[in-house]
C-alpha cells in the first residue's frame, strides 16, 4: 500500500489547520440563529397543543356551556398542532440510487489509502463508502430528528468522474479536503441545520391530506367552509412566518460552510502540500463540463439504439476534443509550476464581476486558493493516474455505465470503438474547428430567430423569358456566347433550352424582350417542344443562364 500512496510535505506550520477567529464567530451566528427557530417553531407548536387541550378540558369541565364555540376552537387548535409536529417525523437516507458501496475486501488498496489518510488527518474513518458516478466528493450521512441528539455516522461518496481525471497526488488532495470535514466538530451545527431545513421543507413546500382535507373542508356547504377558510389562512401565515425565520438561519449556516470549506482545505495542504487541491479544482471545471457532454451523447447514442459500454472512456475523449476546439492545450490540465516563487503562481484569477456570496455554500476558487497559498507549503504531486488505486477499474466504469441506464430491460452496449467513432464524427464539424475557439459549441441555431420561417433564405423569384432575353439580347454577344458555352448544365429538361438561348441568343430573343416567347426559338433538339414551358417555370438554373449571358 505504501507504493500507492503518496509522500505528504516534509514540514507544516503547527497552527496551519487551527480554527480562525470568523470560523469560531460565524459558528455561533448559525448556532444562535437554529436555536432562535427552534425555540419559535416548538413555542407555537407548544401553543397549539396546549390550546386544544385547555378548550377541550373546558367542553369537560363546562356543563354544556359555549360548547360548540370550544370545540370548533379546539379541533382547529388541534389540527393546527398536529399539522406542525408530522413535519418533525421524517428520515433522509444520504445514498442515491445510482451509487454502488465499496466493501474492503474488494478494494483493499483504496481502503487502506482512506484509513491512513483519515489517521493522519486525526478524522473517524468513514462508516461506510460509496462509488457514484458523478464528479463529486463528499461527506453524507442519514438524518432524522433522533439525530439532534446521537450523531449521525458519516459516509463518504468517491465520484468515479472525478477519479477518472485526476492524478494520485490530487485525488489524496480532496478525499483530505474531506476528512477535514469528517474532523470538524462544528459538522454537527451543519446537520442540526440540516435537520431544521428538512423540517421547514415539509411544513413550507410539502402538499399531503392535511391540505386536501383544508381544500374539501373549504368547498363544503358555506355554513363550514368558513372554518376551513379561517385555517387555510392560519396555515398560510404559519408557512410564511417558518420560512422568512428559516432563512436567517440559512444566511448564518452558508456562511459558517465557506468557513468550514477554507478549513478543510487547509487540513489537505497540511498533507498534500498547497499545490495538489488547487490543481485538484482547476481540473473540476473541464471535467463537469465534458461529463453532462458525455450524458448527453450517450443519450443520443441509446436512443438511437447503441447504448455506451464505458462513459468515462466518452468523457476523456471529450476533454481531448474540447482542448482543439478552444485551442487550449492546458485545457483541463492545471499549468506548469514554476522553477520559483511558487507561493506567488496562481491558478485562478479574480473574476471582474463576483457574484453575491451570501447564498453561496463554496468560496470563489481565487479565494480558496488565496488561502491555501497563505502560508505555502511545498510538496512534489504524484502523477500517477488515480484509477490506478482501484482494483479492476475498467470493470467498475463499464458495470456504473450499464447501470446508469433506466430501462426495464437495457440494450446491450456496443464496442467502445464504436462509440468513439460516432463522438470522432460529431466533433467533426466544420464549426468547431479550432480557429473559432468554441464560439459555436453548444450554440443553437436558432438562438437568433423568433419564427420558423427566418430559418430560411427568402426564394428568389421565378425568372421569365422576358428577362432572359433581355440579357441575352445586350451588346458583345459572341463573347457572351464564349461565355454560355462553357457552362454546362446538368439538367437533362433544362440542357436544350440552355443550348438555344446561349448558342444563339439573338436568333433566340428576336424583338423587343417583353415580346419574347419560347415559340420564337430554334428547336435545337426532339425534345424542345416538350420541355420548354418545364424548364421556364421549375428550373433554377435559368437564373445561371441569365447571370452567364450578361
Amino acid at each position: 500500500m505504501d507504493s500507492m500512496y503518496p509522500a505528504g510535505p516534509a514540514s507544516v506550520p503547527a497552527q496551519l489547520t487551527a480554527p480562525s477567529a470568523a470560523y469560531r464567530r460565524h459558528a455561533w451566528l448559525a448556532m444562535a440563529g437554529l436555536l432562535g427557530f427552534v425555540a419559535i417553531y416548538f413555542a407555537l407548536l407548544a401553543w397549539f397543543g396546549w390550546t386544544a387541550w385547555r378548550l377541550f378540558a373546558s367542553i369537560v369541565n363546562s356543563n354544556g356551556q359555549n360548547l360548540i364555540g370550544n370545540g370548533i376552537t379546539g379541533a382547529c387548535a388541534a389540527f393546527l398542532c398536529v399539522f406542525m409536529a408530522k413535519a418533525l417525523v421524517f428520515k433522509r437516507r444520504g445514498k442515491s440510487g445510482e451509487d454502488m458501496e465499496l466493501k474492503p475486501a474488494d478494494q483493499p488498496d483504496l481502503f487502506a489509502f482512506l484509513h491512513r489518510l483519515a489517521d493522519e488527518a486525526g478524522a473517524p474513518r468513514p462508516h461506510r463508502v460509496f462509488l457514484s458516478p458523478r464528479v463529486n466528493a463528499g461527506v453524507f450521512y442519514d438524518l432524522s430528528l433522533l439525530n439532534l441528539i446521537v450523531p449521525s455516522k458519516k459516509n463518504l461518496e468517491i465520484g468515479l468522474a472525478l477519479v477518472n481525471v485526476l492524478n494520485l497526488g490530487e485525488l489524496k488532495a480532496v478525499l483530505a479536503h474531506e476528512f477535514g470535514h469528517f474532523a470538524q466538530r462544528t459538522m454537527a451545527v451543519g446537520r442540526w441545520v440540516y435537520i431544521a431545513q428538512q423540517v421547514a421543507a415539509h411544513i413550507i413546500a410539502k402538499r399531503d391530506a392535511f391540505d386536501d382535507f383544508l381544500r374539501a373542508l373549504s368547498r363544503f356547504d358555506l355554513r363550514v367552509a368558513w372554518v376551513g377558510w379561517l385555517l387555510s389562512l392560519v396555515v398560510w401565515s404559519i408557512r410564511s412566518v417558518v420560512e422568512m425565520v428559516f432563512r436567517l438561519v440559512v444566511l448564518a449556516q452558508r456562511a459558517l460552510s465557506r468557513e468550514m470549506e477554507y478549513q478543510a482545505d487547509l487540513v489537505a495542504a497540511s498533507l498534500t502540500g498547497s499545490d495538489a487541491l488547487v490543481h485538484a479544482l482547476h481540473r473540476l471545471g473541464a471535467a463537469d463540463d465534458a461529463w453532462d457532454r458525455a450524458l448527453s451523447f450517450a443519450g443520443r447514442e441509446y436512443a438511437n439504439q447503441r447504448p455506451v459500454a464505458d462513459l468515462f472512456a466518452i468523457q476523456t475523449r471529450i476533454i481531448e476534443h474540447l482542448r482543439r476546439v478552444f485551442a487550449d492545450a492546458e485545457y483541463g490540465e492545471p499549468p506548469q509550476l514554476p522553477g520559483s516563487e511558487r507561493e506567488r503562481h496562481r491558478v485562478f484569477k479574480n473574476e471582474l464581476a463576483q457574484p453575491p456570496q451570501m447564498w453561496s455554500t463554496h468560496p470563489a476558487n481565487s479565494d480558496r486558493e488565496r488561502n491555501i497559498k497563505r502560508s505555502y507549503i511545498a510538496c512534489e504531486i504524484d502523477p500517477r493516474p488515480a484509477m490506478s488505486l482501484l482494483c479492476d477499474g475498467q470493470a467498475l466504469k463499464e458495470r456504473m455505465s450499464r447501470e446508469m441506464i433506466d430501462a426495464p430491460e437495457p440494450l446491450p452496449p456496443v464496442p467502445i470503438e464504436e462509440s468513439l467513432r460516432h463522438l470522432e464524427r460529431d466533433y467533426a464539424d466544420p464549426a468547431l474547428d479550432r480557429r473559432f475557439r468554441g464560439t459555436y459549441l453548444g450554440r443553437s441555431i436558432v438562438r437568433d430567430y423568433d419564427r420558423c420561417d427566418e430559418l430560411y433564405y427568402p426564394c428568389p423569384p421565378a425568372p421569365t423569358w422576358a428577362s432572359i432575353c433581355a440579357a441575352c439580347i445586350r451588346p458583345r454577344t459572341a463573347t457572351r456566347s464564349n461565355v454560355c458555352a462553357s457552362w454546362k448544365p446538368s439538367a437533362a429538361p433544362w440542357k436544350p433550352c440552355a443550348k438555344a438561348i446561349c448558342a444563339r441568343p439573338a436568333a433566340c430573343c428576336t424583338g423587343a424582350a417583353a415580346n419574347c416567347r419560347p415559340r420564337n426559338c430554334p428547336r435545337s433538339s426532339p425534345s424542345w417542344t416538350k420541355n420548354s414551358r418545364h424548364c421556364a417555370r421549375t428550373c433554377a438554373s435559368t437564373i445561371a443562364v441569365a447571370a452567364a449571358c450578361t
